[in-house]
């Protein structure tokens, strides 16, 4: 990681709970509609949409990234 981004991470962990999630939110939108990601596999970009459609429809539940990353 950048200096710069730990800069920021640094600074977003004094930032209260909503504002956190806000900035959450728009920077997944800005990785899925980055040049990088329309790059992406058409295949692959829709089994990310539907992974994610069934996580926002309830169907499915998420792991914690850092949870499911200290069992690997």
């Amino acid at each position: 990681m950048t200096a710069t981004a730990k800069k920021i991470e640094a600074e977003i962990q004094h930032l209260p709970l909503d504002d956190m999630l806000a900035l959450h939110e728009h920077l997944i939108v800005s990785i899925h509609e980055s040049e990088e990601a329309r790059r992406l596999d058409p295949a692959f970009r829709r089994e990310i949409q539907r992974r994610v459609k069934e996580i926002d429809s309830g169907k499915v539940q998420g792991t914690d990234a850092l949870e499911a990353l200290e069992k690997m």
